[in-house]
């Protein structure tokens, strides 16, 4: 049955309503009052019967709003209305409710993600009164700092005194910097606070990411350390074995009463590959000596285009052998007071590096650049190069890890060393299809 079905059995009802009413005019104009008071009943179960019907139909649809006004999606919708308005309300609100399930997955496939994140997530939503409450406090951020799920700022204050009180004292403000939180009971831990606002049509939200500094730091030293002993039991392993096994073979043959011309053959053989492998042990010891001795910076005034000139002369003859073309960029002419040894050492590197990456290339230029930003000194050395993979680029500052057959797997890891003790960083970058090592020296390091 349709909604015209309904709207025409209401007005059939309503006309038998109005012609009982008529009749009841006549009946009483004939004074046939049996017949009247029975008409009268019959309007009055009409009507009785129209309320109920009608009510039934509005308290249908009235049941439905108040469950989408509400957001209780718990109604049982499945069963099919006689009525078109009912079934359209119906289907409206069958609709609703698989967006809401659609909701509630999705929010829950995200808070995982938050509480599996290895950084504590703070979220606060901004009330009428214009103060804060929590909206979220991610496990991760719960379980460092042995915070319950709260729901209000204030307790916050109580529970983590040192953030709260930097919050409020940037004033809820986008920032992004160091902060020292002391624990109870606890030193002081640095961490690295990261805040930002989002708005929507009706809220405001304010985001704290909070990242434990000796947290990421003591991660990236352990797997920078289990990478760097894989790589020397590697190397250490490579020797060892042919010695073990050289020796232990002439051994054997030593053992022997008569020993042959074979044998003696067979013992100088192995004598020169013991001493083969035992140099190559004893070379990559002295890498590792040079990785882990580095001497103090013996540091003098110079100017910084004459050091940079100084190792592109020492590495010259190797360029025009090869037909490689430099470009000198120099837009920083100062005086830089640094280990002059030390520093051309590690321009020196880079310039090979960059040699032997364009080696196969059609056209190719080597690119230094210098230039100040933001009170840092910055030296780029830029090739045309393919650059470094993509699945070991987090690979190329660990000692003794190299892609090429005759590299030792020291030059990055050196430089880097070298430019740390000077107050600055190496940085790797692939840019406009371009390798670029970038050297970073704060200017308070170099006068």
């Amino acid at each position: 049955m349709k909604t015209t079905s309904f709207y025409q059995s209401l007005f059939v009802r309503i006309l038998a309503i109005l012609v009982c009413t008529a009749a009841c005019f006549r009946l009483y104009q004939m004074h046939n009052f049996f017949s009247l008071f029975f008409v009268c009943f019959v309007i009055l179960l009409l009507l009785v019967e129209l309320y109920f019907r009608i009510k039934k139909h509005y308290d249908a649809i009235d049941r439905v709003l108040l469950a989408m006004l509400y957001d209780d999606f718990s109604l049982k919708t499945d069963k099919k209305q006689h009525n078109e308005t009912l079934q359209n309300l119906q289907n409206l609100y069958q609709k609703l409710q698989q967006n809401q399930q659609d909701h509630e997955s999705k929010e829950l496939v995200y808070l995982n993600i938050l509480n599996n994140l290895e950084s504590g997530i703070l979220i606060l939503e901004k009330k009428e009164d214009l103060n804060w409450d929590i909206f979220l406090i991610n496990d991760y951020f719960s379980d460092y700092f042995s915070v319950p799920k709260i729901k209000t700022w204030k307790t916050l204050q109580k529970l983590i005194p040192n953030l709260s009180q930097y919050i409020e004292e940037i004033e809820f403000r986008e920032i992004k910097s160091a902060i020292d939180i002391r624990l109870e009971g606890e030193e002081k831990q640095s961490f690295m606070l990261q805040t930002s606002k989002t708005k929507t049509l009706h809220k405001e939200y304010y985001i704290i990411l909070l990242d434990s500094i000796q947290s990421v730091m003591d991660k990236k030293e352990k797997d920078t350390w289990l990478n760097l002993m894989k790589i020397i039991s590697h190397e250490l392993m490579n020797s060892l074995t042919p010695i073990h096994s050289l020796a232990y073979n002439i051994q054997e043959i030593l053992d022997e009463e008569n020993l042959t011309t074979e044998d003696m053959e067979d013992i100088s053989i192995s004598i020169k590959t013991i001493v083969n492998r035992s140099n190559h042990l004893q070379y990559f010891v002295e890498n590792y000596r040079k990785l882990t001795m580095l001497p103090t910076p013996k540091k003098s005034f110079i100017n910084l285009n004459t050091s940079l000139e100084a190792s592109i002369q020492t590495m010259q003859p190797l360029f025009k052998s090869k037909d490689i073309i430099i470009i000198q960029q120099f837009n920083a002419d100062l005086i830089v007071h640094w280990d002059s040894h030390q520093m051309e050492q590690v321009f020196i590197n880079l310039l090979t590096n960059a040699m032997h990456a364009i080696a196969e290339q059609q056209e190719k230029v080597i690119t230094i650049k210098t230039a100040i930003v933001n009170q840092r000194l910055i030296i780029d050395f830029v090739d045309s190069g393919l650059g470094v993979p993509q699945e070991i680029k987090d690979k190329i500052f660990i000692p003794f890890y190299t892609t090429r057959k005759e590299g030792a797997g020291i030059g990055l890891p050196l430089s880097k060393n070298m430019v740390e003790m000077h107050g600055g960083y190496l940085l790797y970058n692939r840019k406009d299809l371009q390798t670029v090592f970038s050297i970073h020296l704060p200017l308070q390091n170099l006068t």
